[in-house]
């Protein structure tokens, strides 16, 4: 088969990683909660996960308004040599019409996503597609950046089949809220 996706979207990530932390030390979370919902965009990251690739990444981030419907792109990034898709999701918070911060996307914009990848798994492109998600560490959970609840509300019970794409998270509370989730580090 060759090489796989997760074989460079692994390293790129891990670069980009330790960039940010090289960027961003010494800021704190207010600071970088600005830079983060203000500054910095979904863009920002499909290059930098793009840049290794130089001349032979092709961003398709956009293109979806000036093609047909029926020919939607589902990914932001594409590597034709490799045959490789790449989907990006950067999330942060937006002034809501209340004035408070409020998750960058509605879950069901996550949910076309998680299918496209499992379709296009389930069409023999496994190894071939990505799907990347985003964020600076800069809030107290993570589902204040991310729609995991069954409800409305600003605590709602987390929601069971959504936290199964999410396995870095973890509670230690049952029932468990959205606010109760918290990442599990493994470093």
């Amino acid at each position: 088969m060759g090489s796989t996706i997760d074989q460079y979207i692994v390293a790129n990530c891990l670069y980009t990683i330790d960039e940010f932390n090289i960027l961003y030390r010494g800021w704190d979370k207010p600071e970088l909660k600005i830079e983060a919902d203000e500054k910095f965009n979904e863009m920002d990251i499909t290059v930098r996960i793009g840049y290794p690739f130089k001349q032979n990444a092709h961003y398709t981030a956009g293109e979806s308004a000036r093609i047909k419907k029926a020919q939607k792109i589902n990914h932001d990034l594409y590597i034709a040599q490799r045959d490789f898709k790449i989907e990006v999701k950067y999330l942060k918070n937006w002034i809501s019409s209340a004035n408070t911060r409020a998750a960058s996307k509605n879950w069901s914009v996550f949910q076309q996503d998680f299918d496209w990848l499992m379709d296009e798994i389930d069409s023999d492109k496994a190894g071939k597609v990505a799907f990347v998600i985003g964020w600076f560490n800069c809030v107290d959970s993570f589902s204040q950046l991310i729609q995991l609840g069954t409800g409305n509300g600003a605590y709602p019970l987390a929601d069971e089949r959504k936290r199964r794409y999410f396995p870095f998270l973890e509670a230690n509370k049952v029932p468990v809220y959205t606010k109760d989730l918290k990442y599990l580090l493994k470093i």
